[in-house]
Formats: C-alpha cells, sequence, structure tokens
C-alpha cells in the first residue's frame, strides 16, 4: 500500500524495482537525493504512510530541508468548514480536491482530534503553508493547528480581557523563517496592533492604525500584506481612497491605498469587493448588483496603476449574497449562498457548479443558516513553531 502509493508517481518505477530485486540490489542503495526527490513529490498524507516503511525513509521525511522542498512541490486544494448554528459549538471540515480520483476528492476532516480547549469550537480563519488559524472567543484565545501532523498551538490573545482583540494576518517571514500573527484590538476610533512570533513565543505591539481588516484572509505579494477594510462600528464604510489597507512584513509599517474604478455605488457594493493574488499581480475583484463582476489587475505596484482585465457576466440573480473565495489562474471560484460553490471561467465567461454529493448534502442541511468558510489549504508538514 505505502510503496504503491510511492511508485504510482514516477513512470515504470515498479518494473524497474522488480528487475533490481533480481539484480540483488537493495533499495537501500539509492542514492538519497533520489529518495528525497521522489517522496517530496507525494501527497501530504502519503508521505505520512512513508514514514513507516523503515528508519531510513522516517529520518530523511523529517528533516527542515525535506519539509521545505515539500511545502514548494504541494499542491493546493480547499478546506470547507460549515458550523451547525450560529453559536460555532459544532462544525464539519472537508477537504475538497478537484484533481483526485471521484471516490477522493471529497473527504471529511475530523475535527475533535484537534482537542481544542475551548467552550465553543473555533471557527476557522486562514492558513499558511499548511497550518491553520482558529479563533475562539470564549476564551479569547487562537489556535494554530497541522491536521496533517496533529500540532497544535495554543495562543492567548495580547488583551486577554477584551473581546475585541482578535486575529488578523498570519504569514511567513522569509528572512526570519518564522510564522508570525498579527492582532488587532480595538481602542476608542483607533485599532492597536500586536504581532506574535511562532518560533520565539514572543509578543510585540506595533503602531496604531485607522483602519482594520475585513477578515484574516490577506493577499501576500511584494513582501507585504493586503485586505480590504472593514466598515466601523456605526456601520460605514472607509471611504473608497482608503479602502485597500497594507502591511510590510519588514518596516512593520501599515498605509492605505484607493481600490481601482469608479466610487462604490452604495454599502453593499463596497461590502462584495475583494481582493487577491493571481499570476504574481494583486487582483481586485467588485460584485455588482447587477450579476456582473468586474476584476482589475494591479499592473504597476509601486504606481499603483490598475487595469481593467475582465467583465464577467455570472448569469444569475445575485440574491442571495455571492462571496468570492479565490482567484485561481483563470477561474473564479464564489459561494452563491447556500446553493453552493461555483467555478467562472472568466477568459469564457462560463459558470460551472461544482456538483460533489458530499457538498451538496452539506449546504442542502443549513439551508439559509448556512455558515461556510472556504480557504485554500496546502498540505504539508510545517511545524506551528516553523522549520525546526
Amino acid at each position: 500500500m505505502v510503496l504503491e502509493c510511492a511508485w504510482t508517481w514516477i513512470p515504470h518505477l515498479w518494473d524497474t524495482k522488480i528487475r533490481i530485486h533480481k539484480l540483488h540490489f537493495d533499495m537501500r542503495d539509492l542514492p538519497q537525493e533520489i529518495l528525497i526527490d521522489i517522496l517530496s513529490r507525494l501527497p501530504g498524507d502519503c508521505v505520512l504512510e512513508c514514514r513507516r516503511v523503515c528508519k531510513q525513509w522516517l529520518a530523511l521525511i523529517s528533516t527542515p530541508s525535506f519539509v521545505e522542498m515539500h511545502l514548494k512541490r504541494a499542491t493546493s486544494v480547499f478546506l470547507v468548514q460549515v458550523c451547525r448554528d450560529f453559536s460555532h459549538e459544532k462544525f464539519d471540515m472537508f477537504i475538497f480536491d478537484e484533481g483526485a480520483k471521484a471516490n477522493k476528492k471529497f473527504k471529511k476532516m475530523d475535527a475533535k482530534l484537534m482537542n481544542f480547549e475551548a467552550s465553543l469550537m473555533p471557527r476557522l480563519c486562514g492558513s499558511c503553508d499548511g497550518l491553520l488559524v482558529f479563533c475562539q472567543t470564549s476564551p479569547n484565545v487562537s489556535f494554530v493547528y497541522n491536521p496533517l501532523t496533529g500540532e497544535n498551538v495554543s495562543i492567548r490573545n495580547p488583551v486577554p480581557s477584551s473581546a475585541d482583540c482578535a486575529v488578523c494576518g498570519f504569514f511567513f517571514h522569509p528572512i526570519s523563517k518564522d510564522y508570525k500573527l498579527l492582532f488587532v484590538h480595538k481602542k476608542g476610533i483607533r485599532f492597536g496592533y500586536f504581532i506574535y512570533s511562532l518560533g520565539s513565543q514572543l509578543w510585540r505591539k506595533l503602531d496604531d492604525f485607522s483602519y482594520q481588516p475585513r477578515s484574516l484572509a490577506c493577499s501576500i505579494l511584494n513582501g507585504a500584506l493586503h485586505w480590504m477594510v472593514k466598515r466601523n462600528e456605526h456601520g460605514l464604510n472607509p471611504p473608497c481612497s482608503n479602502s485597500i489597507m497594507i502591511f510590510n512584513m519588514d518596516t512593520e509599517e501599515f498605509r492605505h491605498m484607493p481600490h481601482p474604478g469608479a466610487k462604490c455605488s452604495s454599502s453593499w457594493v463596497h461590502n462584495s469587493a475583494y481582493i487577491f493574488e493571481r499570476k504574481g499581480k494583486l487582483a481586485f475583484c467588485s460584485v455588482s448588483d447587477k450579476q456582473f463582476v468586474y476584476v482589475w489587475v494591479l499592473e504597476d505596484y509601486e504606481k499603483w496603476i490598475w487595469v481593467e482585465g475582465y467583465l464577467i457576466n455570472l448569469h444569475m440573480d445575485v440574491e442571495p449574497h455571492i462571496t468570492i473565495v479565490n482567484i485561481q489562474d483563470d477561474e473564479l471560484l464564489f459561494m452563491w449562498g447556500s446553493i453552493g460553490v461555483f467555478r467562472c471561467n472568466m477568459r469564457q465567461n462560463a459558470v460551472k457548479q461544482i456538483r460533489k454529493v458530499g457538498l451538496k448534502k452539506l449546504l442542502r442541511w443549513y439551508a439559509f443558516d448556512f455558515i461556510g468558510i472556504i480557504i485554500p489549504y496546502t498540505m504539508t508538514f510545517v511545524s506551528p513553531s516553523g522549520f525546526k
């Protein structure tokens, strides 16, 4: 079972193994760089099984260099969390992999294995290199979890007495080779920010800023995190000229920039705007109230020059609300209320629903109370404390 998983990734390797066996050649005599190259191309769950083959494989797979190589080659899938009620006491988690075989495209994850120490089940906020971030308001604590290895780190928020303190960013800093979490704390009309290092387990206070991100899901490009700005406590949106928020990972400074196109015609349009990284550039998506999606591309980052890339007609009523999940190459992935998850080829303007039995039943269970989160996810062996 374990060897079969590995051989399928190298053409004709099984026949080669038989010929090698006849020549009395031990597989352990293969150069380590060849073994590492083969194993680093396998899916994470297959690598997990390969650890049990022999001590040599276990040692090779456990090195930081292998973890980093496997991370670079791992492919992204989608992780789905669906809460069963608004208190988030129970939820289901699934991995959706369109590249897998038909019977393995939709795989349920056992949330019970997380063993979170919380009164209410935490809600999924985001992912970075296979590490998941869950937020919990009672008590005010966050969790970083690797579902492949089972490693779990609990982090008490920097202002534990306040319910207005939460994770707003999660990223890997390539210079320090450390994973960091950004926390935001509401303090009057401004917001305080803290940064937490998973490697050193230390907090640092950053400068205050006038705005806060709409969600933890950010786009990382040119050494910076990018979000859409969240509306304030009075339900008012920031001016369109200040609608994109940027955090420089090196200088740890905040700034804001305008979104492309005309000013938002309504609060609904403003809150239906999203920003993503696509092919090494930022992409801005705006859903209008007439079933159209406008996609802009940031052609010049330094001068902040945007070019309108696509005008997409979804050919559907936009009620209930559309939530854009991600852009992959030329495809737009979005959720349409409780109806389902869809893909739209932006070049061909063709919309296709992702029809999988598990997801279809799941959405039907929750009807109009559906609370769903879909994020890109990569199955890796990265530790919550970094490359150790």
